[in-house]
């Protein structure tokens, strides 16, 4: 497997579940330590594309 030292490099990095697990208080290295676990379990990046989670995401973030 591979380890990836930045989020923006890391092959689940997604803008948006990066500044959602951010403005919730995690760091680079819990969101990598998330980001391959996923990864190791087939699961991809985490995309906020639905209208639920835009809304939670903009609750969260201020982003929408």
């Amino acid at each position: 497997m591979t380890t990836h030292t930045t989020p923006q490099d890391h092959t689940n990095y997604d803008a948006d579940d990066y500044a959602y697990l951010a403005a919730k208080g995690w760091t680079d290295e819990e969101i990598l330590a998330r980001w391959n676990a996923e990864a190791e379990d087939g699961k991809g990046p985490c995309r906020w594309q639905s209208q639920s989670a835009r809304s939670k995401l903009a609750a969260v973030t201020g982003r929408k």
